[in-house]
């Protein structure tokens, strides 16, 4: 009986002894793939650490373990350009120092069916030209700062809400096709030289008074 526990537990701790081929891939299918080493086919499955999919026709280096079965470790040559790095579960890359730069000569483009999510304490972008297509924006901040050569809006419907509005410009153009309301409390135009009001009809109505002061009044 101790013997057959010591025999069990030196079975345990002692490694279990392995082989390796090289050999190509002529089926995948799912998550299982046939290796053709020699005269011999070996099904394998993908080991964790090989990260790059493999596909049929790939030279490929699988490590045979007799009680556990065999694992494609790395995929050698491929006679294609196209590679497919895919992992199960979730994935989570740190570096405890140092820059994480992504680069591509033809471009990068990252795609999720939910949410994608950007958290840093500064974020910039550098582009020559720029394109964002979202269907519902909301924006929630303290302060937008915006400096731009020529801006140009164009919707169906613009409101705002704001509690004080300052504009400064040189030269301001209205074209209004239909109709343009005013309604406040108070109403103060100032000019330094001259205001103009023409128009077909020209209507000044008040409840109380209207009053004409200047140097010089003329009617008609």
């Amino acid at each position: 009986m101790r013997n057959n526990v010591a025999r069990k537990a030196a079975r345990e701790i002692e490694p279990e002894a392995a082989y390796q081929e090289a050999g190509c891939v002529v089926r995948a299918e799912g998550g299982a793939f046939v290796v053709a080493s020699g005269a011999t086919e070996i099904e394998a499955r993908r080991a964790v650490s090989c990260m790059v999919e493999p596909m049929a026709g790939d030279v490929v280096l699988v490590s045979v373990l007799p009680e556990r079965g065999a694992y494609i470790l790395a995929v050698l040559e491929r006679q294609g350009r196209d590679v497919s790095v895919v992992l199960e579960g979730d994935l989570h890359v740190k570096l405890p120092s140092g820059r994480f730069v992504l680069g591509a000569a033809d471009g990068v483009t990252f795609a999720s069916g939910k949410e994608v999510a950007v958290v840093a304490g500064e974020v910039k972008v550098n582009a020559r030209l720029g394109s964002v297509l979202v269907e519902s924006l909301s924006y929630l901040g303290t302060a937008v700062q915006a400096e731009i050569e020529k801006a140009k809006i164009k919707a169906a419907a613009f409101d705002a809400s704001v509690e004080r509005v300052v504009q400064r410009a040189k030269r301001v153009y209205r074209f209004v096709e239909e109709l343009e309301q005013l309604r406040a409390e108070r109403v103060d135009y100032v000019a330094k030289k001259n205001i103009s009001l023409r128009g077909e009809n020209t209507l000044v109505t008040a409840e109380e008074l209207v009053k004409l002061d200047g140097a010089q009044i003329h009617l008609g």
